[in-house]
């Protein structure tokens, strides 16, 4: 008699092997796949950050470059500003000895375009210098342009400052002994003057032409105490009549 087999009456292992071996053929390349899906994805994400990361630093590297060419022009431009703004940095050119001559002056009196400037060389207080120029039929000297300026920035003494017809009648109201207007002239006041420093004692009410270390910087003016003693400049204007 032939046996009979009864597949009900197989065993729970011979089962549980026999959905293993019909699953796994499925299973197995399907997760394949999957891998090699992700494998791409994360190759093509690793070159996409790679290219950002390059770009970036491309993009870096040239502003940079900007920055760093904007810093120099504005650094360029700033010091073309304080060089043209400070009056201190301002070079004369060497005096002409030809200027410095008596011409249609007095003795002891140099000539300059069409006036005579007498250097004094005792010092006195402001009111008594003005009072020395009247009697030489002058006034202290009255400096509204450049030229006159440079000259006398010139020929004046180092680190000694002048008296000139400069003087404040009331308080920041400043004007010329020759009556000319004050407002209408040009100012060269020194850095941060006028500053009336001697409020206190006896103010700073007398223009002076101010001291300096080298000779070929260009003076400015300082309010100082009327009551100093000081050398002086007069000036007279020249006419041929």
């Amino acid at each position: 008699m032939e046996s009979i087999t009864y597949d009900r009456f197989s065993s729970a292992s011979e089962i549980a092997q026999d959905e293993i071996n019909h699953t796994a053929p499925k299973f197995l390349p399907e997760l394949g796949r999957q891998n090699r899906k992700m494998y791409i994805i994360s190759g093509v994400l690793a070159l996409y950050m790679l290219i950002l990361t390059m770009a970036v630093g491309i993009k870096l590297s040239q502003v940079s470059q900007e920055v760093a060419d904007v810093t120099f022009s504005l650094k360029t431009i700033e010091s073309s500003i304080k060089e043209a703004s400070n009056p201190l940095q301002f070079e004369i050119p060497p005096l002409n000895p030809e200027l410095i001559v008596q011409g249609p002056c007095e003795e002891n009196w140099v000539f300059f375009k069409d006036s005579c400037y007498f250097q004094s060389t005792i010092k006195q207080s402001w009111q008594s210098a003005e009072n020395n120029c009247i009697r030489k039929n002058a006034h202290l000297v009255v400096v509204n342009n450049l030229d006159e300026l440079d000259f006398l920035s010139s020929i004046v003494k180092l680190q000694v400052s002048y008296w000139i017809g400069l003087v404040e009648k009331e308080e920041g109201q400043w004007s010329w002994v020759d009556g000319m207007d004050f407002k209408a002239t040009e100012h060269y006041w020194d850095e941060g003057q006028p500053d009336n420093w001697d409020v206190i004692v006896n103010g700073e009410d007398c223009g002076q032409l101010h001291g300096r270390i080298r000779v070929e910087k260009r003076r400015h003016w300082n309010d100082a105490d009327c009551t100093l003693s000081c050398p002086y400049i007069c000036h007279l204007q020249f006419s041929l009549g």
